[in-house]
């Protein structure tokens, strides 16, 4: 029944997306666990979502997470990934996010990385997505 209900939910927001004609965010569910570690995404400041080709919807609870997937994901065709704002929590399209490495911030699954939709608070030192590589895990 839920699986039922979540796809119903997706193909309303996928129905409007196509209305404005651009694919946005799925919101997060209390329930939604991360895709790769299975973690429950719990701070919506460090998550981000890829939207497949085929309109599946996968959740991440670290951006890290997000990167390691698609690591091991090679060539799964994407749709459309998001981010969420580290300060304003808000999505952001990966085109348009800046992300910053941090030893301090303590992110779920240790990553240390943030997104920001402002360069400016992201500082010099940001990197864009196609910059972006996963931690090796050993």
């Amino acid at each position: 029944m839920r699986r039922r209900l979540r796809k119903i939910l997706f193909l309303l927001i996928l129905l409007s997306a196509c209305a404005s004609g651009e694919i946005q965010p799925v919101p997060f569910e209390a329930s939604d666990m991360c895709s790769l570690c299975k973690m429950a995404i719990s701070e919506k400041r460090f998550a981000a979502e890829i939207i497949t080709e085929n309109e599946e919807v996968l959740k991440f609870d670290d951006i890290g997470c997000l990167l390691r997937y698609r690591q091991k994901a090679e060539n799964q065709p994407e749709t459309a990934v998001f981010f969420v704002d580290y300060e304003t929590q808000n999505w952001i399209k990966a085109d348009n996010a800046f992300f910053v490495k941090s030893g301090t911030i303590k992110t779920p699954m240790g990553s240390g990385i943030v997104a920001f939709a402002d360069k400016a608070k992201a500082g010099n030192e940001s990197l864009r997505f196609d910059e972006l590589k996963p931690r090796s895990r050993h």
